[in-house]
């Protein structure tokens, strides 16, 4: 009889853990749930569609090898801005504000896709910004 109830009380405590897990699991998305329509509705507005079209069919126009300082102030703009964009949503995964399957059912493709177009102007600017300590960099 004291088996029996042993088996039952750790198969209650696990049921209870397991449940336990679920219950989070669902209040964190339930708690996530406003940021991500927040950020999916700034993903849809003109200006982020504009900085899209722009990396993905203008970009390539310019000299990426000098990092922002090769782009006009406009362009500049529309790319720091959408990068700063990926790279929150990126904070907000790593620091599991957000489920990453949200995140790339959404925006996966589009993500890689301007990362490998913007990749090469990332890049000069960190080395720029390795070599040099102007603040406004």
């Amino acid at each position: 009889m004291e088996v029996a109830a042993l088996i039952f009380s750790a198969v209650a405590l696990a049921i209870s853990v397991i449940m336990t897990r679920r219950q989070l699991a669902l209040a964190r998305h339930n708690n996530s749930l406003p940021v991500l329509i927040d950020l999916f509705r700034e993903h849809r507005t003109a200006r982020l569609f504009e900085a899209r079209q722009f990396i993905h069919n203008g970009l390539q126009k310019y000299d990426v090898s000098r990092g922002y300082a090769g782009l006009p102030e406009r362009q500049r703009e529309l790319v720091r801005d959408l990068a700063c964009y990926y790279d929150n949503l990126g904070a907000l995964v790593l620091h599991e504000v957000v489920d990453v399957e949200l995140i790339a059912g959404y925006l996966g493709g589009s993500v890689v896709a301007a990362w490998k177009k913007v990749r090469p102007l990332v890049e000069a600017e960190r080395q720029m910004r390795a070599r040099h300590t102007d603040p406004r960099r």
